[in-house]
């Protein structure tokens, strides 16, 4: 669900935006991030201060959404022009009717998974176990995917309803043996309350337990793809060329994103990066280059998909997914 507060909140910065002077000669754009600004947004940062996306002949906005869904509905409504978005929300979304399609992979793997303070390695393990998360938590019902896939009866997890901003509470307390959490945003922050006090964090990925789909796009509206490919293909290699630098300048990239949200500090900033760097340097984009979806990968994204979500009728990779723009 898309909350109201953020809608209005990103309403009144892109009024604010499309008021300010226009630099001469550049395409004004706005690109939303998925969350407020962590680590994972680095790059995009580092973009716009070292003048990646100026030479690219942009006037960038970066703002911040509440999630995925509004990403995508402020992309198909017109008020924003690029975001990212987990892959899961787009093929959901596109399944569904959106007029929005994916032209980049971001990062490669899903970063999400489960937290908790003893290690569970195995699907098998958390058998049984109290595992938290709020009744719109995707996990409800991509873990019962997992499991299945384990062949580990679903039934035998305890849900136990929560709202996000108790999960660390309810984990650091022993109300829960596990918390959904994602490996580049809330397990950085996680350790950091955690270790003070003697206890270690652990995480079970759900790419590692199976569920093998991509982690991020970079999206934009299907009709600029159609008729603007050639903004969307700078907008791509001017994105790629940030991600380049960021990796091989990690803590300049979380002084970067850290100096746009002063809420942020550096430090968790560039635990945040770094996990996120783990899952964007992967056997395939070591194979088949940074950026690129793979039609085999891809419709394994959206078979898994169309069955955790249960929808009526999977979109085609081709609906999905540009193929093209990213620099080879």
């Amino acid at each position: 669900m898309v909350k109201a507060g953020g809608v209005l909140v990103l309403g009144l910065l892109l009024s604010v935006w499309a008021c300010a002077p226009r630099p001469p000669g550049l395409e004004r754009i706005t690109f939303l991030t998925n969350y407020v600004f962590i680590g994972r947004h680095a790059p995009f940062f580092v973009g716009l201060d070292k003048g990646f996306y100026r030479e690219a002949g942009f006037d960038v906005q970066i703002l911040p959404a509440t999630g995925s869904a509004l990403v995508v509905s402020s992309l198909e409504g017109g008020q924003a022009d690029y975001g990212m978005a987990e892959a899961a929300s787009v093929v959901q979304a596109v399944g569904k009717g959106a007029r929005v399609k994916a032209f980049g992979v971001y990062i490669d793997r899903t970063t999400s998974g489960l937290a908790s303070l003893v290690p569970f390695v195995e699907p098998s393990a958390i058998s049984g176990r109290r595992v938290a998360a709020s009744l719109t938590d995707s996990a409800r019902v991509i873990l019962p995917i997992v499991l299945v896939q384990a062949g580990v009866d679903t039934a035998s997890i305890q849900w136990l309803p929560a709202d996000p901003s108790t999960y660390f509470s309810l984990l650091l307390t022993e109300r829960a043996d596990l918390t959904t959490a994602s490996i580049d945003s809330d397990v950085p922050a996680l350790r950091r309350v955690a270790e003070p006090q003697g206890r270690q964090v652990h995480f079970a990925s759900f790419a590692d337990w199976g569920y093998d789909v991509y982690g991020y796009f970079l999206v934009t509206q299907a009709e600029r793809i159609a008729s603007r490919p050639d903004q969307v293909r700078r907008f791509a290699s001017a994105t790629a060329r940030s991600v380049q630098y960021a990796l091989e300048h990690d803590e300049e990239a979380a002084q970067s994103v850290s100096r746009h949200s002063p809420a942020l500090d550096e430090a968790t900033a560039l635990a945040q990066w770094r996990e996120s760097m783990r899952a964007l340097r992967t056997a395939d984009t070591a194979e088949h280059g940074y950026g690129v979806a793979t039609p085999e990968r891809l419709q394994r994204t959206i078979d898994l998909v169309k069955t955790a979500f249960a929808l009526d009728a999977a979109p085609t990779p081709d609906s999905v997914f540009a193929d093209g723009f990213m620099p080879r």
